[in-house]
Order: C-alpha cells, then structure tokens, then sequence
C-alpha cells in the first residue's frame, strides 16, 4: 500500500502539471496507471478494473482541473458565455454515459478512444500555421459538441481536454483561452462522471476496501496531494510560452499517449 501511495504521488505530480498546461485534466495519464497499479498492489478483479480506473480518474480530475481553473480565470484565459452552454450539455452527458461504460469492455473502449486522441493530435499539430477560421462556434454546434465530448470523456476517464480544446480552438477561440475554458468545463464533467461511476458502483461484491462506488479513495488523496500544486504551475506557463510551441506540444502529448493505448 505504502509503495503504490508514493507512486499516485509522482503521478499526481505529473498529471497535475499536464492539466494545468494543457487543460486536459490528467486523466490520460492517470487511468492507464491505474489500470496497471489497481490489479498489483490492491487486488481489483479484471471485471471491475476499468470502471475502478475511471471513477477514481474522475474523482482526481475535480480537484486538479478545479485549481487549474481557479489559475487560469485569475490569468483571464476562461470564455465564461461559452462555458456556460458547453459545460451543462457535458455533465448531463457524462453522467449518462457513465453507467453505460461501466459494463463496457475496456479493451473496446480504450482503443475506440484512442483512434479518436489520434485524429485530434494530428489535427492540432497541423494547424500551428494560422489559418482564417471558417467555422463559427454557434449554440448549436456547442451542443452538439458537448454531446459527443461527454460521451468519448466518459469511455476513457479524462477532463475532455483532448476534445474541448481543439473544438474551441477551430472555432476561433485564442489557444490559451480554449484551454482555460477546457479546465472549468473539466472540472465539472469530472464531478458528474464520479458521481455516475460511484452510483454504478455501489454495493458491487468484489471490490477491496477503501472503494466508495468505483472509487478509490487512497489513489484519490495521493494523486489529489500533488496534483492540486503542479497544476498551478502548468496553468502559469500557459501564459508564458508561445502558441506555436504550445500546440506542438500538445499535440505530440495526445500522439504518443494514444498510441499507447492502442498497443496495450
């Protein structure tokens, strides 16, 4: 227990920091951790193993995307009307899709998601060079939007990052305020998918100790340690490095973490 503590506290570091700059919220780093870790040092069946990973993911994006959030709307990196409509069509979404995922194989999930993260990274690092911007972000294509974040954020345990940011950015949304509005609406599609997993959780026979739903509250307090801190940090460089920069990066990120999921 005291080894795989330490280690959601390395990870929470580092998840936490990614957050912060790329307002993805650390899921992407946390659940194939987890999905390692959980079978090793606790002892969670192979049937629950994917719904515990995602809960528990969900449950660390709250506090981390939150503090990032904070970050970043005291940086004035948050578009509050487009959050407004983005954010409730996501939680309701992802609540939802919750209790369908929890009996989901997670084989199937994760490479259908990780085929998604691809295009999306490709997309972004193409589009470095400006371009005019032919679409425009209307309430329509937020929902419709929104929808289909909720919906992929559900089947792999992230803030939606990964979607939101390259959806706001197309639409003519400035790359850091698409990520500082990606960290508000994370922070809420995190609470309504750890609300739905813990649900559909509850009273399930199997799980260790120390699971409320499929929610692990060691890895929570771990990872939540760390994470709360570095996010900050991520969410300040922000502001400071270039687009050109940042979009690369972010980009390259989603290639190689997608592309490891494909492979495992």
């Amino acid at each position: 227990m005291i080894t795989f503590f330490i280690i959601c506290l390395a990870v929470g570091a580092f998840a936490g920091f990614l957050a912060g700059l790329f307002g993805i919220g650390g899921g992407l780093i946390i659940v194939p951790v987890l999905v390692y870790l959980m079978p090793k040092y606790i002892g969670v069946p192979e049937s629950m193993l994917m719904a515990c990973a995602l809960g528990t993911s969900f449950a660390t994006i709250i506090i981390t995307s939150f503090s990032s959030a904070q970050r970043h709307h005291k940086l004035g990196n948050v578009v509050w009307d487009v959050v407004k409509i983005l954010a409730p069509i996501i939680m309701v979404t992802t609540f939802i899709s919750g209790f369908f995922i929890s009996y989901l194989p997670k084989d199937i999930s994760s490479k259908l998601f990780a085929c998604l993260v691809v295009y999306l990274s490709i997309k972004m690092f193409l589009s470095v060079k400006p371009k005019p911007v032919t679409k425009v972000l209307t309430k329509t294509s937020t929902i419709i939007a929104g929808i289909f974040i909720g919906m992929a954020s559900s089947a792999a345990g992230i803030g939606g990052g990964g979607f939101i940011v390259p959806f706001l950015n197309s639409r003519g949304i400035d790359m850091k305020k698409a990520i500082g509005s990606s960290a508000v609406c994370g922070s809420l599609l995190a609470l309504a998918g750890m609300l739905s997993f813990i649900i559909a959780g509850w009273g399930a026979e199997g799980l260790p100790d120390y699971f409320v739903g499929y929610v692990y509250l060691p890895a929570l307090l771990g990872i939540t340690l760390t994470s709360i801190f570095t996010s900050k940090i991520g969410a300040t460089l922000t502001s400071i490095l270039p687009v050109p920069i940042l979009k690369k990066a972010f980009a390259i990120m989603l290639l190689i973490l997608a592309i490891n999921m494909i492979f495992k």
